[in-house]
């Protein structure tokens, strides 16, 4: 499945999302135009717009609020990889330079601040209360998730419990908040609503973990450095997987994750001495089953997302929702 297609699919709807998010963030200051074209130019999937259209499409009429809300979403995610990247000293993002790299450190951030600050004053000016009351949660979210990886990172005592609730807050919340939006904007029964967020919860608790386990997978063209993960001190789903097969080894691999330079005084520098830790571990996670029982659980989310939206009422736009879903159990990028 191709998002370009479903985007294709979404016709004048996606066009005015496109509309809307131009118009946001449209400025007279020259490199403040400058650096939002290559953001632009570089953006990724979208998936977050066209899971709100989606869901609005889903619900009943999709409206001028609509596409306020899709670009909100858009606007608050990129916002914070522009923060993340100067945060983990990130060069390289989508196999790009990041706009830290391109431009400066204070340029990403400066940005990153007035993407956010528009998308707020889209949530105050275009959209109602409880849609402004979901994505306040978001960032919320987002924040605390990021801390907390940090915590964990630090004191390599990450657990199972610890990865999911970095992970609902670092990906699902926005997921949520982006369908629910989209539904309310078109006018979604209650039901309805907490049907698609749920569907929401468990698509972007998979896709987050499809992502975790690219970190093991150096053979797919991801974007993705092999290793990043591991290099960032990040203890995530391949990797306990494989500790709980392999109990005995739990306190040696955590060991060797202290052995990992610090990635913000290093960025992404990889040395030799990171590069056999990296190695010693992924060898443990392919050899324990951790990958193959990270994407078990994956997929368990997968069909909980579908089963979510079960009740909803036939249409093209729920059947994308499902190939969605589907997709992301086994997208390669």
């Amino acid at each position: 499945m191709r998002l370009d297609t479903v985007k294709l699919e979404l016709g004048k709807d996606w066009s005015g999302y496109e509309e809307a998010i131009r118009n946001a963030l449209q400025h007279s200051n020259k490199l403040l135009t400058k650096i939002n074209g290559y953001i632009i130019d570089t953006a990724g999937k979208q998936l977050r717009p066209v899971l709100c259209l989606l869901s609005a499409q889903a619900s009943g009429e999709v409206s001028q609020m609509s596409y306020e809300c899709a670009a909100v979403c858009e606007i608050i995610h990129t916002a914070t990889l522009l923060h993340d990247d100067v945060a983990d000293n990130g060069d390289i993002r989508r196999g790009v330079p990041t706009v830290k790299a391109a431009f400066s450190p204070a340029a990403s951030v400066l940005t990153g601040d007035y993407w956010l600050a528009r998308g707020v004053d889209l949530l105050i000016n275009k959209c109602n209360t409880e849609i402004l009351g979901y994505f306040t949660t978001v960032l919320h979210d987002l924040s605390v998730g990021e801390i907390i990886q940090m915590e964990k990172a630090e004191d390599l005592d990450t657990t199972m419990e610890d990865y999911y609730k970095i992970i609902e807050c670092k990906t699902a919340s926005l997921f949520m908040a982006a369908v629910k939006s989209g539904a309310i904007s078109a006018g979604a029964k209650k039901e309805d609503i907490d049907s698609l967020a749920e569907y929401a919860y468990h698509l972007g608790v998979a896709f987050q973990m499809r992502d975790d386990i690219f970190d093991y997978s150096p053979k797919m063209d991801t974007g993705k450095l092999a290793g990043a993960d591991i290099k960032e001190r990040k203890i995530t789903l391949p990797l306990l997987c494989a500790m709980a097969n392999a109990p005995e080894k739990e306190a040696q691999m955590r060991h060797l994750i202290e052995g990992i330079e610090n990635t913000v005084t290093k960025g992404e520098e990889i040395t030799s001495s990171d590069k056999e830790i990296i190695g010693k571990i992924t060898e443990f996670v392919n050899s324990n089953n951790g990958i193959a029982d990270a994407q078990n659980i994956l997929e368990g989310h997968i069909a909980k997302a579908i089963a979510a939206i079960a009740a909803l009422p036939e249409s093209n736009a729920k059947k994308r929702l499902v190939q969605l879903a589907e997709f992301t159990g086994s997208r390669n990028s």
